[in-house]
């Protein structure tokens, strides 16, 4: 099994496309587009990793607008560092043969770095950062 896990404030929103004022769950619907892309091109699972998963109306919005979201990462007594939370579900899915991490911050784990892919909150998801992604999970050399 393939899986991204998915941040969403910097990756399927931007500075630029951002305005929490309208609506709590913005979505940027060319980076949604981008995102939908990967999960069609590489058949991989979703799970959410972004603050939006502790929150139902974000979940759905997720679902509304970007994919289907499989599963969330836990929730830890880990200072909220998102690489120890991608960890605990990755050590109870034996099954996931290959994964990526779309964040705009760089709290993963060492281990972590050759599946993590930055964003930045300015600009979002980027066209060339999607098409590593895809590369990436299809074991292509990028």
């Amino acid at each position: 099994m393939k899986v991204l896990f998915l941040d969403i404030d910097g990756v399927v929103n931007s500075r630029a496309t951002t305005s929490f004022r309208n609506n709590l769950y913005p979505v940027d619907p060319h980076m949604a587009f981008m995102v939908g892309k990967i999960q069609l091109d590489t058949d991989c699972k979703v799970v959410l990793s972004s603050s939006w998963r502790h929150h139902p109306d974000g979940v759905k919005a997720v679902e509304d607008s970007i994919v289907p979201v499989f599963d969330k990462t836990p929730m830890l007594d880990s200072l909220g560092v998102r690489g120890h939370e991608i960890q605990a579900w990755l050590d109870k899915h034996p099954e996931v043969e290959k994964y990526a991490i779309l964040d705009d911050d760089s709290d993963m784990l060492p281990e972590q770095m050759p599946n993590f892919f930055k964003t930045t909150f300015q600009n979002g998801l980027l066209e060339e950062t999607m098409y590593k992604v895809i590369k990436h999970l299809n074991g292509e050399v990028a």
